[in-house]
């Protein structure tokens, strides 16, 4: 009797344990307290959910809020990758949101590059002026090479001449001036906007502080395009190369196109080329440049050759390309295989019908 009875009271007490241990698993303050995220199905995540974000009048904050709620973990570098993939789809409103919620957060701390970026986004979403009312309520110890960078780039793009130069001085005094990448936008803002007598005196103060990259002398080279500069051009060609840096392909381009346009067709065949070599699947615009240039030079193999290539290593051409290689066949003379390439155009695009006035009415 006092065996059954012990047995009895020990088996009543394991269930007891067992059902409060399953009320305890089941209760949301078990969740929460456990650090477990909840499971998501499909491979849910909230960079997945930023960047189904389409349309401007949907609030990234709310889908941030929203995924806290539900357990989500936010981390600042995540969010950094969603910002930049945000920008590259030119879609700088929800990347802005983000930025300014991460500013609010006290648990995450931004540097000098998180303010650059968001300074270059208010720029983009809101215009200069926010941009440089935002630069100056910035904390001084922000107000570095990284952010003066960002907010110079938006003088250059603005070809804001003045601005640009005061600030550049200004960075100069600071001792801001360490790498090529603010004497480029200077370049950039002077060949943009045919200032191209400052070029010589950019790259002077260039070298004296740094030493050029490819981005530089590849704005060099377009300098002396411009300016049909072939002696120039080819010495500043030279020195890239004893400087060991790569020339790449839009470097060729640019030699290629200034001896198209002195007729100098042994040297252009020869540029392009070796702008082909550095031609690949990664730089799928270089393709439209050849083609431009091969009709320039009145090589309609040449032309036929890199669409053909085009088309064997991208499933789908883009309007733009479509566009080039019409124009391209048009100006060969080439009208049947304008109106077939128009035609083919129609069946993958709906957008086609803008380039029939620019193609064919003009020959009608």
């Amino acid at each position: 009797m006092l065996l059954r009875s012990v047995r009895a009271s020990l088996s009543t007490a394991a269930r007891h344990r067992r059902f409060s241990a399953e009320a305890v698993a089941e209760s949301p303050s078990a969740a929460s307290t456990s650090g477990a995220a909840p499971k998501r199905k499909g491979g849910d995540t909230l960079g997945k959910r930023l960047l189904s974000l389409v349309y401007a009048k949907r609030s990234a904050v709310v889908t941030i809020r929203k995924w806290k709620e539900e357990g989500g973990a936010v981390r600042k570098y995540e969010l950094n990758r969603i910002v930049r993939e945000l920008r590259k789809l030119k879609r700088y409103k929800h990347a802005l949101e983000i930025c300014e919620w991460m500013r609010l957060q006290q648990d995450i701390k931004l540097l000098a590059g998180d303010y650059a970026v968001h300074l270059d986004l208010i720029a983009k979403v809101r215009g200069l002026n926010s941009a440089e009312k935002f630069f100056e309520d910035l904390p001084s110890q922000m107000r570095g090479g990284h952010t003066c960078n960002a907010l110079l780039h938006n003088y250059a793009k603005k070809q804001l001449s003045s601005k640009a130069e005061a600030l550049i001085e200004k960075m100069s005094d600071c001792g801001f001036l360490k790498s090529p990448l603010p004497f480029n936008h200077m370049l950039s803002m002077y060949v943009s906007s045919a200032q191209l007598e400052k070029v010589p005196e950019v790259i002077e103060q260039l070298k004296r502080s740094t030493s050029p990259d490819i981005i530089t002398y590849n704005l060099w080279l377009t300098a002396c395009k411009e300016q049909n500069d072939v002696a120039t051009a080819e010495r500043v060609f030279l020195e890239l190369k004893k400087a060991k840096i790569p020339p790449d392909w839009f470097s060729y381009s640019i030699l290629t196109n200034l001896y198209i346009k002195n007729a100098s067709l042994e040297k252009a065949l020869s540029a392009i080329k070796e702008m082909e070599k550095r031609t690949s699947r990664k730089t799928r615009v270089a393709y439209s440049s050849l083609l431009s240039l091969y009709t320039n030079m009145g090589d309609k193999d040449g032309v036929h050759r890199i669409w053909k290539k085009m088309k064997s290593l991208f499933p789908k051409m883009n309007d733009a390309e479509y566009s080039c290689m019409i124009s391209s066949v048009v100006k060969l003379g080439d009208l049947k295989e304008a109106e077939k390439l128009y035609t083919e155009w129609e069946l993958v695009s709906k957008t086609a019908i803008l380039g029939l006035q620019t193609y064919f009415l003009p020959l009608t």
